[in-house]
């Protein structure tokens, strides 16, 4: 079993069941506040800081580690957002969290605690379907 085994698993998930019913856009100039008060509404200090993905960045939507998080200029969606803040609460500072267990939960719960149209069962429900791998204890806050 490799490193990030359920990577193609949960952006499948997401791409079916999450971000299709996300039609916000959050502006680049907003999302270091956003990043901000979800760090800090999880019991977390010291955020990570938001910046510009590269213009020629052609993998990646955005990226995420413990100490940056980089979004593109013109905005990214609040679940795509999540997705990176998530990973920056499951990694470290020279990458982030893979696409595991606690990874899942974290951005489970994230997903449902600040976005209302969102429900924890049914994101629990559409992971099983989806054979993704959770957990929902709380990570070790750092």
């Amino acid at each position: 079993m490799s490193r990030d085994y359920q990577r193609a698993r949960v952006y499948g998930w997401e791409d079916r069941h999450i971000h299709p019913r996300d039609h916000s856009v959050i502006p680049f100039e907003q999302a270091q506040s956003i990043v901000d008060y979800v760090w800090a509404e999880a019991g977390r200090t010291h955020p990570p800081k938001v910046a510009a993905i590269s213009k020629t960045a052609t993998r990646s939507v955005a990226t995420a580690n413990r100490l940056r998080i980089r979004i593109p200029r013109h905005g990214i969606k609040t679940t795509v957002l999540l997705h990176e803040i998530a990973h920056s609460m499951t990694g470290d500072i020279d990458k982030p969290g893979n696409h595991g267990p606690a990874f899942a939960g974290t951005f489970m719960r994230l997903v449902s605690r600040h976005i209302a149209t969102f429900e924890l069962a049914e994101l629990m429900r559409t992971a099983e379907l989806e054979d993704i791998d959770f957990s929902l204890a709380e990570p070790n806050v750092s």
